[in-house]
């Protein structure tokens, strides 16, 4: 249709071209361009002129619909107003015009006018930013990425027919972008192998921190060019090396210099380092040249992270998982960047395995206002869960984006709220650390019992050097029948785990003690068990446990405090302490919604009253319900509770906030802990959906009636209206105590049954919304 159209548009005009008028002035028409033009050449300026269009572009019409090839045209429109003014400095404003399908102008009125050379190499740098500006968006759309034509001329001042020198300017910059690709990229090839020779790069790092403690799990080191260059911005320098054939020796430049500059506040802190799909068989990168440069820097392979990038994808995941296998065996550990974009698919994850996942900035964005995304986070975070691994946010740039993926058990956070990336190494922001640290005192895990630490069930564990004998080990093990496993350490630090089943599967083969009864334990260790920190909650390191592979799936689990060995626990201890933890979890839940019962809701409320922090209980009864219950009988009054449980729950969720309580003190009562803000819009949306389905607990009849009549506890026949909720809604602002809130909270509920139907009632005394 949109072609269609345009063809039918060059077609109306061909009898104006008959006349003497150009094609191109008739598309002009009727627009301002050309007295933006004029202007822009007053005085004793010339105009920059730049010609963009898309390569191919009919294919993407062909394939995708004129609805997206006009979606990717406005892409391509906004990003070039954005971003021209960043890389030329234009005396004035940047005008974009769309010509005719996807041929762009842009005029940059200038004042003195740059070389040539400069101009061809800015513009290069240009190009790429843009392709890489737009990548991301015309991917979701499409499917593909977009290569640009740019070229340039120059429109000089004082002429007297500015129309024709347009037109001249307009041809000479479409040969220019269609003929010198290549002539472009060589321009700036010698000034980008001077930056590699030079190792004129700048490297800052930002946090990775837990969301749980607070604490920096790791950096990721990323690379920024130089000022006042073409290479600036670090779009520009990797998709011109990949576009050059020099990604390889540029990421060897990036990896040498991060960790040569990283000086880690706790030792067992990890760098994460972005590595291409292709470098991981990159014979340079093969050989262990990060290993010589780790140790030169006083690391170890612990420390680090690759970060797999998938700007083209994995293709052949049997070789690339068998060169990743041999990094893991060295101790290095494996991130999938941008999961949610790109080229990262969960089929990358599933044939990689990696130990973290991160999760891209698109899909953290407003997360604490979009649903979808709520859902999606809440997928990866089990699916994580499934196959051993951690999930890492990045992009977070506000509070609410960083409760709500706390909420949704997501493990590690990264973006500007938290620290921006800096050198050296920068302190994660005061308000984001108080605000994970609050949220760490009251309820990890979004439910309401504490993570309950995996150090606290740890044992002592037997220790040996790598260095000693397997004969050793073996006598050790002879002698002891309870010891199934030892830890071996390097100083302080375990780097590996022998466990009796292991030992005895090396020696038992035929010629098992002659090649490793005199050889190191190192040469038999597993240098990569479950190794977690103290304080990872029990639960996590369960579902870690469980997905090892089925050889390992016994072994110990190895406990680090501040990457020092403080123990190991069985397979056997942590499965007794699981089910213990859910027997006292049963205990304090109501056994009809599973909702907290009255003993947690005292401890919730006690928390917040002890941290003076300022929250609103919401105290919730049903009315009627005793007649309802003896008119329908018990069953259908556990329907109807049930009912208004899991309302509550979900309208809570919904409406609330990321650290809303719920609780059932029991029988037809309910309590809400939640904040000022958020008070009224609970109760307002459960009274309306509460209304809207408690009818259906009715018989035709009575529902048509509006209620029955019945006997009330005199005996006398009287009136009973549909069950309907009274809520009474208390504001501690922080200077209540237990017995004011509960004082205060039973004469608002008193006051509120009194009123007829469902309604809600705040205490006049500190708080006077509309009711």
């Amino acid at each position: 249709m949109y072609l269609h159209k345009l063809v039918n548009k060059v077609a109306t005009t061909l009898g104006s071209l008959l006349k003497g008028r150009s094609l191109f002035f008739y598309l002009l028409e009727g627009s301002s361009f050309m007295d933006k033009l004029k202007s822009m050449l007053a005085g004793s300026a010339s105009v920059l002129l730049i010609y963009v269009d898309v390569a191919d572009f009919h294919r993407i019409m062909q394939l995708n619909g004129e609805a997206t090839a006009k979606r990717v045209l406005h892409i391509l429109r906004r990003v070039l107003e954005k971003r021209t003014g960043q890389f030329i400095n234009c005396c004035g404003e940047v005008m974009v015009e769309n010509l005719w399908g996807d041929d762009f102008l842009v005029l940059c009125r200038q004042e003195e006018m740059p070389p040539p050379a400069i101009l061809s190499k800015t513009l290069t740098a240009l190009r790429i930013a843009l392709e890489q500006s737009i990548k991301n968006e015309v991917i979701k759309i499409t499917g593909h990425t977009l290569k640009l034509h740019v070229g340039y001329s120059i429109i000089r001042r004082g002429l007297k027919n500015p129309e024709q020198a347009l037109y001249s300017a307009l041809k000479e910059a479409q040969k220019a972008a269609k003929g010198t690709w290549e002539q472009q990229m060589v321009h700036l090839l010698g000034e980008f192998h001077d930056l590699l020779q030079n190792k004129n790069l700048r490297i800052v790092y930002q946090p990775i921190v837990s969301l749980q403690t607070g604490q920096i799990l790791g950096w990721e080191a990323l690379t920024r060019g130089p000022e006042n260059s073409y290479f600036f911005s670090p779009a520009v320098i990797f998709n011109y090396a990949q576009e050059a054939g020099l990604l390889f020796p540029l990421e060897k430049v990036c990896r040498e210099l991060a960790i040569k500059n990283f000086d880690p506040t706790d030792s067992g802190q990890k760098l994460f380092l972005n590595i291409h799909p292709h470098t991981i068989n990159d014979p340079q990168f093969v050989k262990g040249e990060t290993m010589r440069i780790l140790k030169e820097s006083h690391l170890s392979s612990h420390n680090l992270v690759f970060e797999i990038t998938e700007r083209q994808g994995i293709h052949d995941f049997h070789r690339f998982n068998k060169t990743l296998a041999h990094y893991r065996n060295q101790g290095y550990k494996v991130a999938v960047d941008d999961a949610g974009a790109g080229f990262s698919s969960l089929q990358a994850i599933a044939e990689v395995r990696p130990e973290y996942i991160k999760i891209d900035h698109s899909l953290v964005k407003d997360i604490d206002t979009n649903r979808v995304k709520q859902a999606l986070l809440e997928t990866f975070v089990t699916f994580a869960q499934k196959i051993g691994c951690s999930i890492i946010a990045e992009g977070i740039e506000t509070e609410a984006e960083l409760m709500t993926l706390r909420s949704l058990g997501v493990h590690y956070g990264q973006g500007y709220y938290l620290a921006r990336p800096a050198y050296p190494l920068p302190a994660v922001q005061t308000e984001a650390l108080n605000c994970i640290l609050a949220l760490a005192s009251r309820n990890p895990t979004g439910i309401w019992q504490k993570a309950f630490p995996i150090g606290e069930i740890s044992q002592p564990a037997v220790q040996v050097t790598s260095n000693t004998p397997v004969r050793r080990l073996k006598e050790m093990m002879d002698s002891h029948d309870l010891l199934n496993g030892v830890v071996v350490l390097e100083g302080s630090r375990p780097v590996g785990l022998v466990m009796r089943h292991h030992l005895d599967r090396y020696l038992g083969t035929q010629y098992g003690v002659a090649l490793y009864f005199e050889r190191p334990v190192a040469m038999i260790m597993d240098s990569d068990p479950l190794t977690v920190d103290s304080s990872l909650p029990i639960e996590q390191v369960s579902q870690l446990a469980m997905n090892r592979d089925r050889l390992k799936l016994y072994d110990f689990i190895v406990v680090t405090k501040d990457n020092q060995l403080q123990g190991v626990v069985s397979v056997q201890t942590l499965l007794d302490t699981m089910t213990k933890i859910r027997m006292e979890v049963a205990r304090g839940a109501n056994p009809l919604t599973g909702l907290p019962g009255n003993l947690t809701v005292e401890r919730e409320i006690s928390n917040r009253l002890t941290e003076k922090s300022p929250f609103v209980c919401i105290y919730l009864d049903l009315d009627n319900f005793k007649s309802y219950n003896d008119r329908y009988g018990f069953e259908n009054g556990d329907r109807l509770l049930l009912m208004a449980a899991r309302l509550l729950t979900a309208v809570v969720r919904k409406y609330g906030g990321a650290n809303d309580f719920v609780g059932h003190i029991g029988g037809d009562d309910f309590i809400v802990l939640t904040y000022k803000d958020k008070a009224e819009a609970v109760c307002r949306r459960y009274i309306r959906y509460f209304d809207r389905l408690v009818k259906n607990f009715y018989s035709p009849e009575d529902k048509n009636r509006g209620g029955f009549y019945g006997l009330n506890r005199q005996g006398q026949a009287v009136w009973f209206p549909l069950v309907s909720v009274s809520l009474a809604v208390v504001d501690c602002a922080g200077h209540c105590s237990s017995e004011q809130l509960a004082e205060t909270t039973a004469q608002l509920k008193q006051y509120a049954k009194n009123k007829s139907g469902s309604v809600y009632v705040w205490d006049r005394r500190q708080h006077r919304p509309p009711l």
